[in-house]
Order: structure tokens, then sequence, then C-alpha cells
């Protein structure tokens, strides 16, 4: 007489799914701890599949090991007739229906191409482009050819207005900073040469309200910079017209203590409050 083979105990099966659990528990921080390099990669939908796959296991090794709960699912498709039975049921429901109705938002790559208005045959290398996706930011240099390509674009995001920021010594954008993004996911970028320039003064003060010298201020990384004298005053020739808006930062000894876009004024100068650790920037004519 055969022996009949021994079968897992419950017990076995609720450890199993229990180091399932821990298992997509760890993938879930992994992936939560790098979002932004995994979306800027393009990525997203990939991990997000790899981490169903544990957790389509564990449903199924909980309710079919300990449990002792059954399933089946028939049905046609254009290939064939298809039937399962057994854990691979729960399997394909959690891994197949997470994927399709709960997956991420779908990606596209970007790329933004630097066009120099009647340069045509001029290539921009240097700088970089700031891209404002909803509440994102992203900021990445020019390469040899004078354009830049942003990964990890969301989907619901063709069609529509974003925000473009250059960082291009000498350079603007023609026109406004708003542009759709096209159907080719391929955006011709306008910019001319700046021409005009505005003589910019201020004072840097501290948390107390003293004047605090030796502070750098730089426009735009780099196209403008000045430094505070003993009474925290500075002048500097912003390459920017009246009411056009620039990036300020101030830094003294390496420390960081304002960074913010500035609208240039009409008239008067401006008050850039030095904190460490915190932005704050006081305007007024």
């Amino acid at each position: 007489m055969s022996k009949k083979p021994d079968q897992i105990s419950k017990l076995t099966w609720v450890y199993i799914s229990g180091a399932a659990s821990l298992f997509f528990l760890v993938l879930a921080i992994l992936m939560i701890m790098f979002a932004p390099n995994i979306t800027g990669a393009g990525m997203t939908k990939s991990i997000y599949y790899i981490i169903l796959i544990p957790v389509g296991l564990t449903s199924a090794a909980f309710l079919f090991g300990a449990l002792r709960s059954s399933a089946k699912y028939s049905g046609k498709t254009s290939y064939g007739s298809i039937e399962l039975t057994g854990p691979v049921v729960i399997f394909c429901l959690v891994v197949i229906g997470g994927f399709y109705f709960a997956a991420p938002d779908s990606e596209f790559l970007l790329t933004i191409r630097t066009n120099v208005v009647n340069e045509p045959e001029k290539i921009l290398s240097h700088g970089s482009l700031i891209l404002d996706i909803g509440e994102q930011r992203l900021d990445k240099q020019l390469n040899e050819n004078g354009e830049v390509t942003f990964a990890g674009v969301p989907s619901r995001y063709l069609g529509k207005s974003i925000n473009i920021i250059p960082q291009i010594k000498g350079y603007k954008i023609k026109g406004s900073s708003l542009i759709s993004i096209p159907d080719n996911r391929i955006i011709y970028l306008e910019l001319e040469e700046r021409r005009d320039s505005t003589v910019l003064r201020g004072r840097v003060i501290n948390e107390t309200g003293n004047p605090v010298d030796s502070v750098i201020i730089d426009i735009e990384s780099g196209l403008a910079s000045a430094v505070t004298d003993e009474n925290g005053l500075f002048t500097i020739i912003v390459p920017a017209s009246k009411g056009e808006t620039v990036l300020l930062t101030a830094l003294k000894n390496g420390i960081t203590g304002h960074r913010e876009f500035i609208t240039v004024p009409e008239r008067g100068s401006i008050e850039v409050r030095f904190r460490t650790g915190l932005l704050k920037q006081f305007l007024f004519s």
C-alpha cells in the first residue's frame, strides 16, 4: 500500500505567506525611498509590476495553504479555451488585476531641443533647462546637441502646457515660458540673446535685521553676481528687463541663506532676508 505524501501544515503556510508579505513590504519601502530615481529613469510601471508578483504569491499561499480555499476559472480567448484551477487563479487575479486596474500613470520621454532665433546652425551645449511639471521641478544639463531629455513625464500632461525655465547664460525664451507638449513629445524651444539689462540694488539683512556683509548675490546661477559691502548693500546689473522674473541666490561661506525667484522691480530696491535653512524674501519699493 502506497504511503500518502505528507501535506504542508496550515501553520507552515502562514509562515510562508508571512515571509512573502515581509518581502513585499521591503520592496514597497524601497520603491518609496527611491521614487525620484525610479521616476527619472522611467521604470515606475516595471517596478510596480515586480512588486505585484510577491503580492500574488502571498495571496495564493495564504488562501490556499492556510485557509484551504479553492478556485477555478475557465474562459475563451482569441487563441482558444483556457481553464485555471488552484492557487494560480488568485495569483493571476492579483497580478493582472493590480497591473491593469490600479497601475500607476503611464509615462513618456520628453525631448526639448533648443534653437537660437536667426542662428539656426548655432548649438547651445552649455547651461541647463528647468522643467516644472505639477509640483515637481526637474533640472537637466544640455547635451552636446543642445537638447535635453526628461524621463518619467506622466501621460496626463500630454497636450498640456508646462513651464520651462532656461538656465543658459546670455539667452532667454522668445515669448511665453508656458509651452504645450505636442503629440510627438518633442518641444522646439526658441531662444534669443539677452540684449536688455537692469540695475538692481538691494540690501541683505539677517534674522535680527542687521546687515550682512560678504554675501554673494547670484542671478540665474551665474548670469550675474555681486558681493555685499559692510552695510549689506549690493548693486548688480541683471540681464533682464523690469518686471521679468529671475532666480536670486544669496550665499556666504558656502551656506545658502536665500534662494527664490524675484520680479525685477520697476523702481526702488529689494531687501533679502538671509536665513540658514529658511528662505524668505521681502520686496519693497
